[in-house]
């Protein structure tokens, strides 16, 4: 009410005193009036909100000025009235006013403004309130093995409970590293997850194996890999020495292309589970690294020593003491070192044979096809492909074994020959499988699994 008075009376006076000013402005036609009858101040007041206006009114006047809208001119002769203020409003009164883009003001109906409170109202909860801890741990693991195992390393840096979630082992059953670059450390940290199917091919791992922690797995050789795939890896002696001796559950291992000694097979000898070993053109095998293998290993099944250079007396020792329980075996690329009589032997020593593969052996004759028809009852495939001296007219022999479906002749018959041995031996398939699959990981366009297993959890 003070202030009320004092802008009155502040009006009166100024009305008074410069009536030529208030004359001057009247009689112009291009000058603008305001009205200043003292009838017409109670409502100029009403209509700018002073009689609102309060002591406790926190607004300032910055926020009143840009919020004001612009003055509107009246039209010609007529008079300009004071345009009304703005309201001021408490902070819980401004509900129904939303701001626009181009300065105004629209206000909310009902039903926007309870949309808005359920709006707000939802994101102050989800602020405070932490649904995932809501979770159980079997809940949570079942999430989590959906997720490739690069973002699982990343959740185990959100919290302690992620943290121990993560590390759990049936999140890391399957882990496929193949074609990977792996620094000091990583492979030694991978296994000590538990890790089962473990692909490794064509991957370079970086000395030393384990670091930190885990180096304790040296001494209490806790790795629970049973099917380790290191075709074609990148990897040194030392470091394949120090994978083997912490492994001691392998059932199947591919070593393709890589450099061995005595102590690593000794290694290898030392998993009496051991089902299928491959060794393909592996460097460094010898009588003496191939005794624990053949004398531990007795349900060894499948093995593939090809083209690894085996010397003389290295192959007499094989084919006497080979597991009774092999069914697959390849010993393809050994010239002149294997002879009839080894056949011979080899034939005695595993009789439940289903596949074999003696290609490129040139010292083989036609008395290594009657040796297999007489002993191998069970053989289902032969390959003798590139044995030049095993006379076309000897194979047909063969037809005699009732479980046999493939021969692989490779380079050895004449198309007019090879017609002829197909038209005499219709049951069976002549050159089906240039390529032999005894013992190794992956065959054909199956990329994602070793043996036959999967490698991956999910297909991203």
């Amino acid at each position: 009410m003070a202030k009320t008075k004092m802008s009155k009376t502040f009006m009166k006076e100024n009305c008074d005193e410069n009536p030529r000013k208030r004359r001057k402005l009247d009689a112009g036609t291009t000058k603008q009036t305001w009205l200043t009858k003292t009838d017409r101040l109670d409502d100029i007041y009403r209509e700018m909100g002073v009689d609102l206006l309060s002591e406790s009114s926190h607004e300032s006047c910055m926020s009143i000025t840009e919020n004001t809208p612009a003055c509107s001119v009246a039209s010609r002769n007529d008079t300009l009235l004071v345009p009304s203020a703005p309201r001021v409003l408490l902070p819980c009164q401004r509900d129904n006013v939303s701001p626009q883009s181009n300065g105004t003001v629209q206000s909310l109906t009902p039903r926007k403004i309870a949309k808005k409170l359920i709006y707000s109202n939802y994101h102050s909860k989800c602020e405070y309130e932490d649904f995932m801890s809501k979770l159980s741990d079997e809940i949570m693991l079942n999430i989590f093995r959906w997720l490739p195992k690069y973002v699982l390393a990343k959740c185990a840096r959100v919290c302690h409970r992620w943290n121990n979630l993560v590390l759990d082992e049936t999140l890391w059953k399957r882990i496929d590293l193949s074609n990977k670059n792996l620094p000091p450390g990583t492979l030694g940290n991978v296994i000590s997850r538990g890790v089962t199917i473990l692909r490794l091919a064509k991957t370079e791992i970086e000395d030393p194996l384990f670091t930190g922690l885990t180096r304790e797995i040296k001494m209490t050789r806790l790795t629970k890999i049973q099917y380790l795939d290191l075709s074609m890896a990148t990897i040194t002696m030392n470091s394949l020495e120090e994978l083997f001796s912490v492994c001691r559950d392998l059932r199947k291992i591919s070593l393709e292309n890589a450099d061995v000694n005595e102590a690593i097979c000794c290694h290898i000898g030392e998993n009496k589970y051991l089902q299928t070993l491959n060794l393909c053109m592996c460097r460094g095998i010898t009588a003496n690294g191939l005794v624990p293998i053949t004398s531990n290993c007795q349900n060894l099944e499948s093995l593939n020593l090809s083209w690894t250079s085996l010397p003389r007396h290295t192959i007499v020792y094989l084919v006497l003491c080979l597991p009774a329980s092999l069914t697959k075996l390849n010993l393809s690329g050994c010239r002149q070192n294997i002879t009839d009589d080894d056949v011979f032997q080899l034939c005695k020593a595993c009789p439940k044979l289903k596949e074999l593969d003696v290609s490129d052996s040139t010292a083989l004759t036609c008395t290594t096809v009657h040796h297999v028809a007489d002993n191998l009852s069970q053989l289902e495939h032969l390959a003798i492909s590139r044995c030049y001296h095993i006379m076309p007219l000897t194979i047909p022999v063969l037809a005699k074994l009732p479980n046999l479906l493939a021969i692989d002749v490779f380079g050895m018959l004449r198309e007019v020959l090879l017609e002829q041995l197909k038209k005499s031996m219709t049951r069976i398939e002549i050159n089906k499988f240039p390529f032999s699959s005894i013992a190794r990981p992956t065959t054909g366009i199956r990329r994602t699994s070793v043996w036959g297993l999967r490698v991956r959890d999910n297909v991203i």
